[in-house]
């Protein structure tokens, strides 16, 4: 039992990264995207504005999960971490064209979020549902751009 809880967070990031390897959003072989990164080609990378993308992106520390949902459960102090962990990267960056929409839907409801949390009490939760974000709209925007990372950048 004590193994199978060890490999459990590995078989769940094998999953996570295979998820993304059968997407046909884009082929693998597309050329970047010019201007899809506010730092232009600063990061030096010479791989491009998508290249520079993902490298200011995982700069600010984001990760594959970092697209995902929000635990809008926790308390205030705690959920606002989560939410800038998220948000922070997205702003970063200028969002890449064949996430644009997705990107817009994601950051849109992380500042909405964020906003809500702001004026909670000390330790106090959001307990509007409407802010809980799970929609089908929300949903598909976090699946798309979680695809796209894994695609992309990884």
């Amino acid at each position: 039992m004590t193994i199978a809880r060890c490999y459990a967070p590995l078989l769940l990031a094998a999953v996570l990264m295979l998820s993304g390897c059968g997407s046909d959003d884009a082929p693998a072989s597309a050329a970047p995207v010019a201007g899809t990164s506010s730092v232009g080609d600063s990061a030096g990378s010479g791989e491009g504005s998508r290249g520079d993308v993902c490298a200011t992106l995982e700069d600010q520390g984001a990760t594959g999960a970092g697209f995902g949902p929000v635990q809008a459960w926790l308390p205030k102090d705690d959920v606002i971490e989560e939410i800038d962990a998220k948000l922070t990267p997205m702003t970063a960056v200028d969002a890449p064209d064949e996430v644009a929409d997705a990107w817009a839907t994601q950051q849109q409801y992380l500042e909405e979020l964020r906003a809500a949390a702001e004026q909670l009490p000390e330790g106090g939760v959001i307990t509007d549902p409407e802010l809980y974000g799970l929609g089908d709209d929300l949903g598909l925007a976090q699946e798309e751009l979680t695809d796209w990372w894994f695609h992309t950048c990884h």
